[in-house]
């Protein structure tokens, strides 16, 4: 069996596992998925960029040499692989939700009408179109409206519909129980519900898409025209989007979200394992509703270009299998990456005093007003000069329970689901970065560091004052 073969085998083998013992408390299962973990990291390590692998060891390693002053270095990496297993499901779910979502004609007819808006508002509706497609689909979602910064779009422009189109998607950390930093925080800050922050999360969302039109006005929209030396291409006319197209995003939506949450909510599972079990039978279903439909045209002219997708239902479960077992290899940087966090969170933590540090953040941040912003600056700054949102809440939330920061849990769990998003934007080693950066051929550290560090610097200070006027108010307690 070829290498990426027995490695995706191994991780979903590690997913199924993780599943049982989060139903039943298997502690069997968990010991070997943890092996099979370990397994997939030895298969894949080889295959993995250079700077990844150097950033994950060094995680690890420091880790592992702050846990030997307390527990032991095996106890460390053991309980830091434990740990991150759950969010080794969530990868994986978006692995299976990728394909159908990349075929289906309603999603494609958002992705038509965003990129044909004319230049007044196209700006605003990607932003919006990145963002509610990236709450649902993640990066599958963002992946939709990928043709507007390809290399036949001028350098200027190409920029700026770069900015809508991860600045909107990045907002989706404020709420999305579906992205990564969502579920990492909400899983780590104890006693905090989803339901409990989402309503707050969306209208923080909004607000953070808000600040990024304006901020392209004010700053960005008149220099980049001045730069441009020919119009873009015109795309020709927006389809028509219907109550048909409306009806299958709601339904999609509607599913997809309700029943992952009637699972968070009704049974208390976490996040991670009710979408790893929603996201394979409902993209099978959604892939096998799929066959033969006729796939939105993507002309600049607008001609009707499209073809049937898949022949036949049994067919495209197929090919939707075939296709997350050959995607699931790829899942290596993240998963590493997510290792070294873990077992570095838990060797510091093992190795500080948890009363001693509490007593010293009181002392060096009295109040809340101090307090948030000086969380959210710590968590945007580690993530700017490249280390990756996951270390600074791995460490936070493994040495600090939110009561020791004088704030309350949900305000919290906000600021750093907030963070999360603008500090991924900011961090050159992210995904989002390293996607948009392949994407359009732009360095990913210009992305990070020129596209988005002032705005997402900019928008944490305000996000801050919220966050400090919702702690004042006292609904959270």
């Amino acid at each position: 069996m070829p290498t990426r073969s027995i490695s995706a085998a191994l991780y979903l083998t590690l997913c199924g596992l993780t599943i049982i013992d989060a139903l039943f408390t298997v502690e069997a299962a968990v010991w070997v998925a943890i092996g099979c973990m370990s397994a997939f990291i030895l298969l894949e390590f080889p295959r993995t960029a250079r700077l990844q692998q150097a950033v994950s060891v060094a995680l690890a390693g420091l880790g592992v040499l702050a846990g030997t002053m307390e527990s032991g270095a095996l106890d460390t990496v053991i309980d830091g692989l434990r740990r991150t297993l759950p969010f080794l499901l969530l990868f994986a779910s978006v692995t299976w939700l990728q394909g159908p979502a990349g075929r289906s004609p309603s999603l494609l007819t958002v992705r038509e009408i965003a990129i044909r808006q004319p230049s007044g508002r196209r700006f605003a509706v990607i932003a919006l179109a990145a963002h509610f497609l990236g709450v649902a689909f993640n990066l599958a979602g963002l992946s939709l409206l990928t043709p507007m910064v390809g290399g036949d779009t001028p350098k200027p422009l190409r920029e700026r519909l770069g900015r809508a189109m991860v600045q909107g998607f990045a907002a989706g950390t404020a709420w999305s129980p579906f992205y990564v930093g969502t579920a990492v925080i909400l899983s780590a800050v104890p006693g905090v519900r989803w339901l409990e922050v989402a309503p707050l999360g969306i209208g923080l969302s909004l607000f953070i898409i808000g600040c990024s039109w304006a901020f392209d006005r004010l700053f960005l929209r008149a220099a980049a025209q001045r730069e441009m030396n020919e119009e873009p291409k015109e795309r020709g006319p927006a389809p028509p989007f219907t109550r048909r197209h409306a009806g299958n995003i709601a339904l999609l939506l509607g599913t997809l979200f309700g029943i992952t949450i009637l699972l968070v909510e009704g049974l208390r599972l976490s996040i991670p394992v009710s979408l790893a079990i929603v996201a394979p039978p409902f993209s099978l279903a959604w892939a096998i509703a799929l066959a033969g439909k006729r796939l939105p045209s993507t002309a600049p002219d607008g001609t009707d270009t499209a073809a049937p997708t898949i022949a036949t239902g049994d067919r495209s479960g197929f090919i939707l299998l075939r296709q997350v077992f050959d995607k699931i290899p790829d899942l290596r940087g993240e998963t590493m990456l997510f290792a070294g966090a873990n077992i570095l969170g838990v060797g510091i933590a093992s190795a500080l005093d948890p009363d001693l540090v509490a007593q010293w953040v009181q002392n060096v941040t009295p109040n809340p007003i101090v307090t948030i912003p000086a969380l959210m600056a710590a968590m945007m700054l580690t993530s700017i000069v490249g280390l990756h949102p996951v270390v600074f809440v791995v460490l936070v939330t493994s040495i600090l329970p939110p009561e020791a920061l004088g704030v309350a849990p949900p305000i919290a769990a906000m600021a750093m689901m907030c963070l999360w998003g603008q500090g991924t934007n900011a961090s050159p080693f992210s995904a989002t970065c390293l996607f948009i950066s392949r994407i359009t051929g732009d360095s990913n550290w210009r992305i990070a560091w020129r596209w988005n560090a002032p705005f997402s610097l900019t928008v944490a200070l305000l996000l801050a004052a919220i966050l400090i006027l919702v702690q004042l108010s006292g609904v959270y307690g």
